[in-house]
């Protein structure tokens, strides 16, 4: 049975106003994860002019994210170096720096620092976005549930991204890798049956998975078909693994839907290789998706 609010691929498509607000929405948050990076920069300006020894610079406590980050040094790549060598590399690297900048040799300090600087903050950007597919569903479960005086019980990681939704008798688990699997899972929807097992066991038993779905939060069309090869190649996968056992439902919810995905997405819909679909940017689809998992 197809999702009352799809009558046909066009409903499924993301309309250019959807669009548009995604990407303000989008610069708004960039803007706002943006500013430790703009007051690390300036602190560092400040201490650049009133330096005038590039080796006196390195050895300031205060100052040593930024300098290894205007040294190249990504906080990933410093997770393999240990102290001492971030101190030889950071007298190496801004050492040649200096003496490659001459009069000029701030700037390059700070113009190299804002150059790691911004890609953290493109990888900030990438992990925000890819969680909010997750953040939309569980917003949308919760106010599905709540309509039954169901309250819930939300997890989350330290650095805040959802985990786990229960509620009676279900969990909903996402970003998890089940051994049999052997893939990673956006969002798994599962029975328990005994609420004193341990969430690893009940994800490591087949039997108690009821729902597997892709959720794809990213707004930008061009990367739209991309995403959705990526997402229908793993719900196949998902598929070739409980094909000799019991059913198992799929299903996708992504914010950008361009046309040739929404066909394909309608087809898998028509012939039951997807049993649930929806548009993230409407609000309709994306409630109905809620109150069918909530359902299961």
């Amino acid at each position: 049975m197809l999702p009352t609010t799809i009558k046909k691929p066009a409903d499924l498509i993301t309309s250019q106003q959807a669009t548009v607000d995604g990407f303000i929405a989008q610069a708004i948050e960039k803007c706002r994860i943006a500013r430790p990076y703009v007051q690390q920069a300036q602190q560092l300006r400040e201490s650049l002019n009133q330096s005038t020894d590039i080796h006196a610079l390195i050895i300031n406590a205060a100052l040593r994210d930024q300098l290894l980050a205007a040294a190249g040094l990504s906080d990933k790549a410093r997770h393999w170096l240990s102290d001492d060598q971030q101190d030889r590399s950071l007298d190496r690297i801004l050492g040649q720096l200096a003496a490659a900048g001459g009069d000029q040799w701030r700037d390059e300090i700070l113009f190299r620092f804002l150059l790691t600087r911004g890609d953290s903050l493109g990888g900030a950007m990438r992990n925000i976005t890819g969680a909010a597919a997750g953040r939309k569903l569980v917003a949308s479960i919760i106010k599905a549930l709540a309509a039954r005086q169901i309250k819930p019980q939300l997890t989350k990681s330290p650095a805040g991204k959802v985990q786990y939704l229960r509620w009676p008798s279900r969990l909903l688990a996402f970003d998890k890798t089940p051994r049999f699997v052997g893939n990673n899972i956006d969002a798994i929807l599962l029975r328990v049956d005994d609420d004193s097992l341990p969430d690893r066991d009940v994800l490591e038993s087949p039997d108690s998975f009821l729902a597997c779905g892709e959720l794809k939060g990213g707004i930008d069309p061009s990367g739209a078909d991309e995403h959705w090869k990526t997402a229908d190649s793993a719900l196949d996968r998902i598929r070739e693994v409980f094909r000799d056992k019991q059913q198992v439902h799929m299903f996708f919810a992504g914010a950008a839907i361009e046309d040739a995905m929404a066909k394909e997405i309608y087809q898998q819909l028509l012939d039951g290789r997807m049993s649930f679909a929806a548009n993230l940017t409407i609000r309709q689809q994306l409630s109905e998706l809620a109150a069918w998992l909530v359902r299961l």
